[in-house]
């Protein structure tokens, strides 16, 4: 057999690997939890790379064969100032193969376009955060949001349901109308109670993740037709259009016909979050073609060890 590769991208909310050669065959697949470099303890973070790579590798009957290059992209990496001692514990998981460490926005760029890997595209993530990413003619690439739950990530899973909570805290406080997200939460969210609901949020440790949890309550209260969660909904869509054309102005890209890739659970949503999204687009770059990643951000690492002639410092 010859020479594989591992491309790994870590959100969030779960991590995801895939096992390919050149050919971009998925020969086998693995999941684990979350793995955001910002917000997880280095430990948990090795730990559910490993764990993702571990079940690809199982899935392909290769546990035995090292893999020419581990690509690993994680959420918040371009947030630490010193990836070294992570990038060390990997080498140290992966240590008879090379290893590179970027960010998930990076490998789902190359992901994005099904021809070359440095063409002109931006790609939108909305998992548990949201982000821009994009690149222009020449290799310039620029970036809009993804700066966490605090103080960034609107568009995300996290900000929708934290609005659909804020809006059921709102109704039962007799400060907002009624929503169809209260009724939904307190029969398939898991909590039976506002206190309930409170203790789990504020004494979680799992942070924006446990948050983003409730965003499916958030889409069935919208397909029940609930104006609020379609308002919060359409809202996310206008805040992710905002990063894409933030990104398209950076790079110039107003009159070029480029993809913008969507990724992310939070499109699930479809058209209550796309309509908003590219009509938005539109306004700015009438060429984008909006729609699904022709690779998901694992492969896109596949493609970006590819692309670099898997040559990594």
């Amino acid at each position: 057999m010859g020479p594989f590769f591992i491309g790994i991208d870590g959100g969030g909310t779960r991590t995801r690997a895939v096992v390919a050669q050149e050919d971009l065959v998925p020969l086998g697949r693995g999941a684990s939890g979350p793995a955001n470099a910002a917000t997880r303890p280095l430990p948990r973070v090795v730990e559910s790379v490993r764990e993702a790579a571990s079940d690809a590798l199982a899935a392909a009957n290769l546990e035995d064969i090292p893999p020419e290059t581990v690509v690993v992209g994680l959420a918040g990496i371009d947030s630490i100032r010193d990836r070294q001692p992570l990038l060390s514990a990997l080498e140290a998981v992966f240590e008879r193969s090379r290893v590179l460490l970027t960010s998930d926005a990076q490998i789902a760029l190359s992901g994005a376009a099904p021809g070359r890997v440095d063409a002109p595209a931006v790609v939108v993530i909305a998992g548990t955060g949201a982000i821009a990413f994009g690149q222009g003619e020449g290799g310039a690439t620029a970036r809009a949001g993804g700066f966490g739950p605090l103080l960034s990530d609107e568009g995300g899973g996290y900000a929708i349901a934290r609005e659909g909570l804020v809006a059921v805290v709102r109704e039962i406080d007799g400060r907002g109308p009624p929503t169809a997200i209260k009724d939904l939460l307190f029969s398939t969210g898991g909590v039976s109670s506002l206190p309930e609901l409170l203790e789990r949020i504020y004494r979680s440790e799992g942070g924006a993740a446990d948050v983003a949890a409730y965003f499916p309550v958030v889409l069935a209260a919208a397909r029940g037709g609930d104006a609020e969660a379609r308002r919060i909904l359409a809202e996310a869509g206008r805040d992710l259009a905002l990063d894409v054309v933030t990104v398209v102005r950076k790079l110039g890209l107003e009159s070029v016909s480029f993809p913008v890739a969507t990724i992310g659970g939070v499109f699930a949503a479809g058209a209550f979050v796309t309509n908003p999204l590219v009509e938005a687009i539109r306004q700015v770059a009438p060429l984008a073609r909006v729609g699904p990643a022709p690779f998901p951000p694992e492969m896109g690492a596949i493609r970006l060890a590819l692309a670099t002639g898997r040559k990594f410092s």
